[in-house]
């Protein structure tokens, strides 16, 4: 299944370059109204905003072919970070696609991809905010040069993990997919309990019989607990 941006597959630039932009007029404005709540990821507005971009039919398309079977695993915001070439993950071919990223743009942001540098294995070091720094004398030994990007009104893209990126302006809301040999590793979303919430995980569970979540709730009151 591909999704067709003018004559190249959105999944073949996923594979050559490691992302790839999606127009979205919405994510902006959306973002924006997040932002003006406080960012409420946990409640039954802010798993809306995550079955509206997170399960949105394109992305949802692009993640039941790229695997068997993926979870959503991480959810949080990455600000402006000039200067640090990060990823999520590190290892080149080797490594392998097993983890796929989303970034939902606010509006004015800016960012440099990396184009296919998913494909190298670098050196590395651990950055400020838990990621991969990449030198960009590895980026230039691999031949790998940046794509800039604008989101004056916000975007979309989607990325392979191991792809290095610096956020020159602005802040992704940020989604990670995995394979279950990944998320296996990964602390689950704690989610607080309520009936409402656990309506909107099971409807979202719905969306794909290939994505899951990797949620749990906090003990409903009244029980004991483990």
């Amino acid at each position: 299944m591909y999704l067709h941006l003018g004559a190249i597959p959105a999944n073949h630039r996923l594979l050559e370059d490691g992302f790839t932009v999606l127009d979205d007029p919405l994510v902006g404005e959306r973002i924006t109204e997040m932002a003006e709540r406080g960012f409420p990821y946990f409640t039954e507005y802010g798993l809306d905003f995550c079955k509206q971009f997170a399960f949105d039919e394109r992305i949802r398309s692009i993640l039941e072919a790229a695997f068997e079977k993926c979870s959503l695993g991480h959810w949080l915001r990455y600000e402006e970070f000039p200067g640090h070439i990060e990823c999520f993950r590190r290892g080149g071919r080797k490594a392998g696609r097993l983890v796929l990223t989303v970034h939902l743009w606010a509006k004015g942001s800016q960012v440099a991809y990396y184009a296919g540098s998913h494909l190298h294995d670098m050196a590395t070091s651990r950055g400020r905010r838990s990621l991969h720094e990449i030198p960009l004398s590895e980026l230039s030994r691999v031949g790998s040069n940046p794509k800039h990007k604008e989101f004056p009104d916000g975007g979309l893209a989607i990325l392979d993990a191991r792809l290095g990126f610096e956020i020159k302006q602005g802040y992704a809301i940020t989604f990670l997919f995995a394979v279950d040999e990944v998320i296996a590793n990964w602390a689950k979303i704690v989610l607080p309990y309520s009936e409402a919430l656990v309506g909107k995980v099971s409807e979202m569970g719905r969306e794909s019989k290939k994505i899951g979540l990797n949620f749990t709730f906090e003990a409903s009151p009244g029980s004991r607990g483990t």
